[in-house]
């Protein structure tokens, strides 16, 4: 019997594991003004701002308002027009135009030379705009004021990786890890330089370290898996393979601890911001932020599903229904909402409408998986056998992690006898879920048969 935790955690896994964070899209065009140190006399112009949200637009005007007023104050000290220049390029830098923040930063670091921050921040422009040797030569800068920074020596040893410039980036890990011995972010990279190198002990040594210090961290998962198979052992190398993803190690950053969603007034970055709030469980300031995407974006039914994904998790069911619902009158085919309409009901306990609104998810969008495996569920339940099997045998082939699918159809493929089909399928999850106990115990049950 499934109740209320249940449908919370089948709501909130879209939270996890679909590409539901939105960004903000500015025009490419504009008149940025090109990046030199040397000639801080060439003014900054505002990109075409027409791409973007009005909201995000007033902000920007604004921050070129403030600066145009700082420099025309007669006795405005560098150090406080460096500053104006650097707001409006962390603005810019937020809003994707990234040229045009590289420009401010050159004016801010042609003021005060001295201010790290400013070289900092261009080498992460430079980054964005896929120039590694600008960046690399921006963070060398930053680092001959500041030499032990750590952020800006793993940000320089990523730089001169992707440049393929090895021995440099392994000074830059090395150095950084003299600072920070504990830093997963350096050890991650020491661990690719030494697996670039074929130095496959010593990759193994740094990547398990930094899995160790970051275990969230399933970026690392890969390069480990490949460094265990230069090393030969097979097993493993397969075990890390199956968990790889794609978060990277935590880079605790002071410079760049504020959230660039957090600068943008926009719908996008509200929802960005609640989505994150609701992954930490923080469901009330999840919902806050939604509100605030729809106050300005009111028929957003991205926002709006999200919003309705927080109240569930909150405890408000009903105002989680009501949320849903209207997302389906603005979109009558948005699975989400489906899905999520089916989970409440599942946790009421009517499985009939759970099965309809799963049905509907499914003709929505055929390729979530989520909603495959809580429709066979409940089929399976109501007596519908063939028709379960028929949509874990979906799910699986969509997201082969779904492990309640490979349980769930092993299940349902015995109760219709199909068993020489059932152990062939128990074999395939044993291989991808070989410490599964549910698995090993239906698997020695169907070999006595």
């Amino acid at each position: 019997m499934r109740g209320r935790p249940l449908a919370t955690m089948a709501i909130l896994t879209l939270a996890t594991t679909s590409a539901c964070t939105r960004t903000n899209s500015p025009s490419p065009t504009g008149h940025a003004v090109e990046r030199s140190v040397q000639n801080s006399a060439a003014p900054v112009v505002l990109p075409d701002l027409s791409g973007i949200a009005e909201s995000v637009q007033r902000q920007i005007r604004e921050r070129d308002g403030a600066l145009k007023q700082t420099l025309q104050r007669s006795g405005a000290t560098a150090a406080e027009q460096a500053a104006a220049y650097g707001a409006l390029g962390r603005l810019l830098m937020a809003a994707g135009f990234s040229k045009d923040a590289a420009a401010c930063f050159s004016h801010a670091e042609a003021l005060v030379p001295e201010d790290m921050r400013w070289p900092y921040y261009s080498g992460h422009v430079s980054l964005r705009l896929g120039d590694r040797a600008d960046a690399a030569a921006a963070f060398e800068r930053a680092l001959k004021i500041r030499p032990s920074d750590p952020m800006s020596l793993v940000w320089l040893g990523e730089a001169y990786l992707d440049d393929d410039r090895l021995d440099l980036a392994q000074s830059a890990f090395q150095r950084a890890l003299r600072v920070q011995p504990s830093s997963a972010p350096a050890l991650f990279g020491a661990g690719r330089i030494a697996l670039a190198k074929r130095e496959y002990a010593e990759a193994v040594q740094h990547l398990e370290r930094a899995l160790a210090i970051d275990a969230r961290a399933s970026a690392i998962q890969y390069p480990l898996a490949m460094a265990y198979r230069g090393l030969g052992d097979t097993a493993q190398s397969e075990n890390h393979l199956r968990q790889r993803g794609s978060n990277y190690p935590v880079l605790r950053d002071p410079l760049m601890e504020v959230d660039e969603d957090a600068m943008l007034h926009s719908a996008v970055s509200f929802e960005n911001r609640g989505m994150a709030a609701l992954r930490a469980a923080e469901f009330d300031l999840a919902i806050a932020e939604f509100i605030k995407g729809l106050q300005l974006a009111p028929d957003d039914t991205s926002l709006r599903y999200w919003l309705g994904a927080a109240r569930y998790a909150s405890g408000d069911a009903e105002g989680a229904f009501r949320e849903f619902s209207a997302v389906l009158r603005r979109e009558p085919d948005h699975a989400k909402a489906h899905f999520s309409i089916g989970a409440i009901y599942d946790a009421k306990q009517q499985r009939g409408k759970a099965i309809e609104e799963y049905q509907a998810a499914v003709r929505g969008d055929p390729t979530l998986p989520e909603a495959r495996v809580r429709l066979a569920e409940d089929l399976r339940s109501s007596g519908q056998l063939a028709a379960s099997v028929e949509q874990y045998e979906a799910a699986v082939k969509l997201d082969p992690s779904q492990v309640d699918a490979w349980i769930g159809g092993a299940h349902a493929l015995v109760d219709v006898k199909r068993n020489d089909q059932a152990r062939d399928w128990l074999a395939r999850a044993r291989t991808l879920f070989p410490n599964r106990a549910e698995l090993a115990v239906l698997q020695a049950s169907l070999n006595k048969k």
